[in-house]
């Protein structure tokens, strides 16, 4: 059976999305690991499966999948990306669209530019003293924890261009893995952030929207001024909200076709 595919991507942060809105289909990690080899697949960071809703209070239920087969709670890049396809198919009008994820209920809104704005709930801290204490005794740069629907941790740093971000995940790996923690190295420049961010199952990325988010709330705790994060792949702009936070970013569409079982 030949499934229609879309590829997409959210500053470079790419992902291949397909639904059972049309017809029910089913994934499974062969499926997954096949169509996610670059030189032999199609390549991609994440894979987005876009489901029918199963309550009356969102439009659709998201799930994602990562390279290695296993499954994410939440990307907000690729949350965007969802919105577009969604749109662009005619799945749902031109205007909000509500989501549900493995972890969060979330709000996006389309703009004029073809970006997406996402309505988000401020992260919340991860209050494990345990995992805390262990990061802090391979760490000497000052770091947190946070939760936006996946786990995030992000470590300051003076400079993030030449640093072996692999390098540091292998260090941490026994602790971070098993917790599915992303782990994400920052610098604060004349009120800019860069960030670079390795993904658990994925590897670094060019772009990751959730970690930016736990970086800007971080910012946004602290003042009311709009952030700007920039990652390889391109910038997202956060603002503070009455009950949260507010992320923009681009969407891009790349190619379509189909894809055998």
């Amino acid at each position: 059976m030949a499934i229609k595919f879309e590829k997409w991507h959210g500053n470079g942060n790419d992902f291949v999305i397909v639904n059972s809105i049309e017809s029910e289909i089913k994934i499974n990690k062969s499926f997954i690991k096949k169509i996610s080899n670059r030189n032999k697949g199609i390549g991609f960071d994440q894979l987005i499966h876009i489901c029918l809703p199963s309550k009356d209070n969102h439009d659709f239920f998201l799930r994602f999948y990562n390279t290695d087969g296993s499954e994410a709670g939440m990307c907000l890049n690729g949350v965007r990306c969802a919105s577009r396809y969604i749109w662009n198919n005619s799945f749902a009008p031109l205007r909000n669209i509500s989501f549900l994820t493995k972890t969060k209920s979330i709000l996006c809104l389309p703009k004029k530019d073809g970006g997406v704005s996402v309505n988000l709930d401020f992260p919340s801290n991860i209050n494990q003293k345990n995992i805390f204490k262990k990061i802090k005794g391979k760490l000497k740069d000052e770091f947190f924890l946070s939760n936006i629907g996946n786990n995030h941790l992000c470590i300051k740093m003076k400079s993030i261009q030449k640093i072996d971000l692999n390098k540091i995940y292998i260090s941490l790996k026994d602790i971070v893995k098993d917790q599915k923690i992303n782990v994400s190295i920052y610098r604060e420049n004349n009120g800019i952030i860069d960030i670079r961010t390795y993904e658990n199952g994925v590897g670094e990325t060019l772009s990751c929207g959730s970690a930016a988010s736990c970086v800007a709330s971080h910012f946004l705790s602290k003042n009311n001024k709009p952030i700007k994060i920039k990652s390889i792949g391109g910038e997202l702009i956060f603002k503070k909200t009455k009950d949260g936070i507010l992320m923009t970013g681009p969407t891009s569409f790349i190619y379509k076709g189909n894809i055998n079982e």
